[in-house]
């Protein structure tokens, strides 16, 4: 059984895993992309019981962990065999990345009462990453556990007619405190059997997370579908003359995010608290497109949208 989605999921490749994945009944072996996918697929299902996120699902803010997951398999991110045979390499950093934006939330929307209490299958063998193990959550992911009952306790408790902003400053808080784990973790790690650059490309995107974050950008099906399906490289990164094979706007993204991965903290520090200050009000966060681009690809065209990024700066 699928949940509803929009009709215009039948176009995509990840239909496919959305329609074939069979349900988690008494396991989820994260282990599994399957397992990962159908995790999703009712995590989506659930939070619109109410008809919140409408008839078809398709305003649900979950729809993009699906989308990268998706992304994550079918570029080897998830490890060297997943597309092959559906298994995830528990030593792959973005695998180990999206465990921590899978399982986790899964764990919050059991402790919330929206989803029934599963075994969590332990990594197989030993892994450089900390897993659920035995059912125990690691010391340093428990706190977003926590930050991810609270979303869907938030999401259970909201009328379908109310604004949904709320719900996704929520949702990136919950992400933003797995990503930091992630963060943290991944730093002085030996990148391989991954380049080095690809390690830094992942640590760039969790940087780049946090202006998502203080922007609740919208992460539903319909903006996804329009704005984040073409930004992400369809390869893995191994030297940067490899940038200049990408498209020109995934080319863009990708130096953008590295960028943002070689900034030096307390360099980061502060764009991001200018970032944060700038998106304090809904007309910022409301033409964060614009302004984002503004940030990260300055150019002629775009001078005026500097010009207001300056006006919300300095807004009182």
């Amino acid at each position: 059984m699928t949940s509803a989605h929009p009709r215009e999921l039948a176009d995509l490749d990840l239909y496919a895993v959305w329609v074939s994945a069979a349900e988690l009944t008494d396991r989820f072996d994260p282990f599994r992309f399957e397992h990962r996918m159908a995790a999703y697929r009712r995590l989506i299902d659930v939070t619109n019981a109410s008809g919140l996120f409408g008839a078809d699902n398709r305003d649900n803010p979950l729809w993009a962990w699906t989308f990268q997951l998706q992304w994550q398999c079918r570029t080897g991110r998830l490890g060297a065999t997943t597309r092959a045979d559906g298994t995830i390499d528990p030593d792959a950093p973005w695998a180990y990345g999206n465990y921590t934006l899978s399982v986790i939330p899964w764990l919050g929307a059991e402790r919330a009462g929206v989803v029934a209490p599963l075994e969590i299958a332990d990594a197989p063998g030993t892994a450089r990453f900390r897993y659920v193990r035995g059912g125990v959550v690691p010391a340093e992911l428990e706190p977003s556990v926590e930050q991810w009952r609270r979303y869907f306790a938030m999401v259970t408790g909201t009328r379908a007619t109310a604004d949904s902003e709320p719900l996704r400053i929520a949702l990136w808080k919950a992400h933003k405190t797995c990503l930091d784990v992630v963060v943290t973790t991944i730093a002085d790690i030996d990148p391989a059997p991954y380049a080095p650059l690809e390690l830094t490309f992942l640590r760039g995107w969790c940087r780049m997370v946090d202006y998502l974050g203080a922007a609740a950008w919208r992460t539903d099906f319909g903006f996804m579908t329009e704005h984040g399906l073409d930004v992400l490289p369809e390869m893995l990164l191994e030297q940067r003359s490899d940038l200049r094979t990408l498209p020109d706007r995934v080319r863009r993204n990708v130096a953008n995010v590295i960028r943002l991965a070689t900034t030096p903290p307390r360099r980061h520090a502060l764009n991001l608290w200018l970032w944060r200050r700038i998106m304090r009000t809904r007309a910022a966060r409301d033409e964060v497109l614009t302004l984002l681009d503004a940030v990260f690809d300055p150019r002629r065209d775009n001078a005026t949208a500097r010009r207001r990024l300056l006006g919300h700066l300095l807004r009182p």
